[in-house]
């Protein structure tokens, strides 16, 4: 996948759902897309018209992108003041839309719209719609991710499992659960939108020391409120579900503005069957058999890369301090035209062509630059 990391797109927009829920059946079972194991999405309707959703538990309200709701001749409200990760986000308007996953059918529903391109251009693909609260307000969702599919439970046809759930607690318009940082006990928003591992404010990171003697890089994420560089490391001790994990990709940025101090995505939510009741405020997560084996996947050369053109090129846009590609001397602006030889293809970033920046430590890759000029470059962990 490319360099930067899709981080949550809100943290809480302070507008309510309003509208309408009803059932046409019983409970649905959706087959998602797992892109790259970064992007849930599923198939959805809005006014009746087909659409692709990003399912999205860290946005306080479902956002449809505005060139799609031009498409849709969706009329628009008034403008809204919006947040995402750590800063306002400008142009969000209001407007309201009828929307169906499965068998749930929501009426009159009051969405944000805004621009996406930005997210899009960075998953080389079209994104339509994040379903946040909406769906979770008015479903039991159940996340299997070893089948890819979710399941839309009627709360009144709920029968819960077996085991004890974990406590939901409110934070604005999300819900967070309790997790363990390196010995700092925390809630954390959950935030299926979010493709990392964890997401923590600065501040709390340097009051409880949880960088201290690590490997520090930097990332650029890219969220609602746009690209920012923010620090990188890998932490240890890191307990969810009943689980403790080692090496955990983290980043660490100033200003988070959820109301609690840290943000679990899916490296993370995925290593579990998810049971999501909003409407009880508590969630089952039932482990895989890999959950605490399983390797964390890292980027091991440093580079953000973003497609240029359809299979053009890929233009370097951030270089990661102290990783291969910044001690190997890459700049941003570089633009690489093959790899190992073969021309950057159409669908780079949502094929499998992406991936080789996740090859093992110590792998060679030679790059052709623009010009056609060659360098090499050797992955190894620096974070």
């Amino acid at each position: 996948m490319l360099r930067r990391r899709l981080l949550a797109l809100f943290a809480g927009l302070g507008l309510l759902p309003a509208g309408r829920a009803a059932w046409a059946g019983p409970a649905a079972r959706l087959d998602f897309l797992f892109v790259h194991d970064r992007q849930i999405l599923l198939p959805i309707a809005v006014d009746g018209r087909p659409a692709e959703a990003w399912l999205d538990s860290g946005a306080g309200a479902t956002v449809l992108d505005a060139a799609f709701a031009r498409t849709l001749g969706v009329a628009l409200g008034g403008g809204i003041e919006a947040h995402g990760v750590a800063g306002g986000v400008a142009g969000v308007r209001e407007a309201r839309v009828n929307l169906e996953a499965g068998g749930l059918t929501m009426t009159d529903r009051r969405v944000v719209v805004m621009d996406l391109s930005a997210v899009a251009r960075v998953v080389q693909r079209p994104v339509q719609v994040l379903l946040g609260r909406d769906v979770f307000d008015q479903a039991v969702v159940d996340i299997d991710f070893q089948d890819r599919r979710i399941s839309l439970i009627p709360r009144t046809e709920f029968i819960p499992p077996g085991d004890a759930p974990l406590s939901l607690r409110p934070s604005a318009d999300l819900r967070s659960l309790f997790i363990v940082v390196a010995g700092a006990p925390t809630e954390a928003i959950l935030d299926l939108g979010n493709a990392g591992g964890l997401l923590l404010d600065r501040d709390f990171a340097e009051v409880n020391h949880l960088l201290a003697g690590r490997r520090l890089s930097t990332e650029l994420a890219v969220g609602a409120d746009g690209p920012r560089e923010s620090v990188q490391a890998s932490l240890d001790r890191v307990r969810l579900g009943g689980l403790a994990f080692d090496g955990v990709p983290t980043v660490v940025t100033p200003g988070l503005t959820s109301r609690v101090p840290a943000n679990v995505g899916l490296q993370l939510l995925s290593r579990f069957r998810l049971t999501i009741d909003f409407g009880g405020d508590r969630i089952w997560m039932t482990p895989y058999p890999d959950a605490t084996s399983r390797p964390f996947r890292k980027n091991r050369t440093g580079l953000s890369l973003t497609p240029q053109g359809p299979g053009a090129a890929l233009v370097v846009d951030h270089v990661a301090a102290g990783s291969p590609a910044a001690l190997g001397g890459w700049k941003v602006g570089e633009l690489i035209t093959a790899l190992d030889g073969a021309p950057i293809p159409p669908d780079y970033a949502a094929g499998e062509a992406c991936m080789w920046i996740y090859g093992a430590p110590g792998r060679t890759v030679i790059l052709t630059l623009a010009g056609g000029a060659r360098r090499s470059l050797t992955l190894a962990d620096y974070f």
